[in-house]
């Protein structure tokens, strides 16, 4: 893997400044996207807080909040993982290593970034199980 830094990325400066605008805007979705669920699972927390000090709780109830809680804390870790992806990209393309695949060294199609901008993998390392995250 080594190597493959050594690698520089196959695009001029203008393609770049294409993926860098398009990774921004991703990570700006997403950064909007996880203060959303935050402020969600904050929501859910102060409506909890309300209604435990309330008569009765149905213990169905508490295990459905107790279940869509999980379910939030799962979608935010996905998401912070995600952004961290895109992070991850905006570097290659500050180190000039952006579009080259991490698994085989060679340049991953101007496409497949279009459609997958944060991937460090060709389709081929992908489908040959070369990629250490199948994401």
């Amino acid at each position: 893997m080594d190597e493959n830094k050594k690698k520089q990325s196959p695009f001029d400066a203008a393609t770049l400044e294409h993926f860098r605008t398009l990774l921004q805007n991703k990570r700006k979705e997403a950064v909007n996207e996880l203060n959303a669920i935050d402020q969600t699972v904050s929501n859910l927390n102060e409506a909890d807080d309300a209604d435990y000090s309330s008569v009765a709780h149905h213990q169905g109830d508490v295990g459905t909040d107790v279940e869509e809680e999980e379910m939030y804390y799962q979608l935010m870790e996905r998401t912070q993982k995600y952004i961290q992806q895109l992070d991850d990209a905006l570097e290659r393309i500050d180190n000039n290593t952006y579009g080259i695949c991490m698994a085989t060294g060679k340049p991953i199609s101007k496409e497949r970034l279009e459609a997958v901008p944060h991937t460090r993998y060709t389709i081929e390392a992908k489908e040959k199980g070369m990629a250490d995250d199948l994401k």
